[in-house]
């Protein structure tokens, strides 16, 4: 990221985001999301809501064409969502999240960065009338960055893998992903 202010903005499953990214060491943003799908990528279940996130990036290592990163986005959610025991119920759903991720960036191409890496969105949901459950995805991530301009970056961002649950009314493991694309520019 250069140094400065940056804007992104993605559309996908689960949600429709934005941050507001400031350089630093580390880097650090505002977000906020309009969530329609399972938040951490599974079991979630969530209808309509709204989460705000504050995500950290650390600089690792990097020796050109690759770097390495790491990024703690704290965040909560609130929403309707059919989870818990009884799925047939809309419930009312408060998460606290904490993603961890290892981002690593190869340059490709002068206008092309190829990302990968690992996501874990390890969640905490409380439920209206319900126990808590504890939600944690291992997501292997996959990003196509585009610099259009030296301004205008699109990208395209896929994470899958397993999901395992936790929680007083048992515990399970489902297939999880996310995909957005989206848009950063500064």
């Amino acid at each position: 990221m250069p140094a400065g202010t940056a804007h992104q903005v993605g559309m996908g499953w689960p949600s429709l985001l934005y941050e507001w990214w400031h350089s630093g060491n580390p880097d650090w943003a505002l977000g906020a999301e309009l969530v329609y799908g399972d938040w951490s990528g599974g079991f979630s279940d969530v209808k309509i809501g709204g989460a705000f996130q504050v995500p950290l990036r650390w600089h690792l290592a990097g020796k050109s064409p690759i770097s390495a990163a790491f990024r703690l986005t704290p965040g909560i959610l609130f929403a309707g969502a059919e989870t818990g025991r009884k799925k047939e119920d809309d419930q009312f759903v408060c998460g606290l999240r904490s993603e961890f991720a290892v981002p690593v960036t190869v340059d490709l191409y002068p206008s092309v960065n190829l990302v990968t890496g690992v996501t874990i969105p390890f969640t905490v949901f409380f439920l209206e009338s319900d126990d808590p459950f504890v939600v944690i995805p291992v997501l292997a991530r996959i990003v196509a960055e585009f610099k259009a301009t030296p301004t205008v970056t699109p990208w395209l961002l896929f994470e899958l893998g397993p999901a395992f649950m936790a929680g007083g009314f048992g515990s399970d493991a489902e297939f999880a992903f996310r995909i957005w694309a989206g848009c950063a520019f500064w």
